[in-house]
């Protein structure tokens, strides 16, 4: 297991759960079966398929798996079937349908469908930082994290958490970055690519990949007023990744050193792998968040040091 991108919020409370807790509470949420009428289910399943635990928790940090099933209706069909009724009817009866009744044919059509339809499932991995009080959500879109958590703030009662609020406006700090890489924080260094927006409405963009970005063309979006919104960074020579103007980390990829680790990882056992992975990730990802939420000033976390 690899996370592979990092939504984070921030616990505005302590976290007191136990292990033996937070395995109680989500096998009591598990992941139910799809019904034959429901659009969708999600819950909580095992990490590791071949696996009964719930949660696997390792240097304080418990790694548990969000599961949605959807049921997979293609709107293009059910527009077919519905159009297909509704010749029928016309054809048969010599009239036309109205669009009332045509309302209660895609009802009807929606209902005998569903049940023949696929399903798809997907998972999503959640770890929560039981000593520096924090959820991290394995997802690119801010909007499925969220979903994510409100699933587990439903399975444990209650959950205090909210997103990173940085005092120093990400895309102005990274647009200096850019423009002046000797300002990096200690021990990072710029990829190569990045994404610049414009601050007007029209929310114009520009994606940078695989250049230098101190190309000159780069630089004149910057002088053209524009934004850097997402940078590909580089950190210690241990992970690399894309931070987004949110404080997201995204597209998180292990380098020389964590990677070293990861291939001396014994893969027979799968939890004892499970485990040193998480371990191993989870000290350079503590590491590198509290640096990055250090730097741009982010307030609202609960001291997790406190006595």
């Amino acid at each position: 297991m690899w996370l592979k991108n990092l939504c984070v919020f921030l616990g505005t409370e302590r976290f007191g759960w136990t292990a033996a807790e937070l395995e109680q509470r989500l096998a009591d949420a598990l992941c139910p079966e799809c019904g034959t009428q429901s659009q969708s289910t999600e819950g909580f399943v095992p990490p590791l398929k071949a696996d009964t635990a719930m949660v696997h928790v390792v240097d304080n940090l418990a790694v548990c798996m969000h599961q949605e099933i959807v049921r997979m209706l293609p709107a293009a069909v059910l527009a077919e079937e519905v159009e297909e009724r509704v010749e029928q009817i016309e054809t048969k009866e010599g009239r036309k349908v109205s669009r009332r009744e045509k309302a209660d044919i895609k009802d009807e059509a929606h209902f005998e469908l569903l049940p023949r339809a696929f399903t798809r499932s997907r998972r999503t991995v959640v770890v929560m930082d039981l000593r520096d009080h924090r959820v991290w959500v394995d997802s690119a879109a801010e909007k499925r994290a969220e979903q994510v958590v409100a699933a587990l703030r439903t399975a444990l009662g209650t959950l205090p958490v909210t997103r990173p609020d940085a005092g120093t406006p990400p895309a102005q700090e990274m647009s200096t970055w850019l423009a002046e890489p000797a300002r990096l924080p200690n021990g990072f260094e710029c990829g190569d690519r990045c994404v610049l927006e414009s601050d007007d409405d029209t929310k114009s963009s520009v994606r940078v990949t695989a250049m230098d970005l101190q190309r000159d063309e780069v630089r004149a979006h910057l002088g053209a007023g524009m934004q850097v919104v997402r940078l590909n960074l580089a950190v210690d020579d241990a992970l690399e990744f894309d931070l987004a103007d949110n404080l997201d980390l995204k597209r998180l990829r292990p380098l020389d050193l964590v990677q070293d680790d990861l291939d001396a990882v014994d893969a027979e056992d799968a939890v004892a792998e499970l485990q040193a992975r998480i371990s191993l990730q989870g000290q350079v990802l503590r590491g590198l968040l509290d640096r990055i939420y250090t730097h741009f000033g982010v307030a609202g976390e609960v001291d997790a040091r406190a006595a």
